[in-house]
């Protein structure tokens, strides 16, 4: 994977980040979503195999997993949304990437 894909998910993981201080886990947190700008429609791919990957290594039982890659000017979004089973696997995903 290229470093730029590389960048772009660490910059994804830092700053697309939301947290909840409610102290529980109640199971209504159990989807991810992550939009994010690419250069190239290689590099959304590249970057969607990852967080797949990833999803795949946590889940417990299948997730669901909803992408689009649309082209916009100087480059292309990959819009992602993996629902997990359960909110322990929403955060241990967010904490894989």
């Amino acid at each position: 994977m290229s470093s730029n894909v590389m960048q772009r998910i660490e910059q994804t993981s830092r700053c697309g980040s939301k947290s909840k201080a409610n102290g529980f886990l109640d199971g209504a947190e159990s989807a991810v979503q992550i939009s994010q700008f690419f250069t190239t429609q290689q590099d959304a791919e590249q970057a969607l195999q990852y967080f797949i990957q990833q999803a795949k290594q946590v889940e417990s039982e299948p997730c669901e997993i909803h992408s689009d890659i649309q082209p916009i000017k100087h480059g292309v979004v990959l819009d992602l949304k993996i629902v997990f089973c359960c909110e322990v696997e929403a955060i241990l995903f967010q904490m894989k990437i």
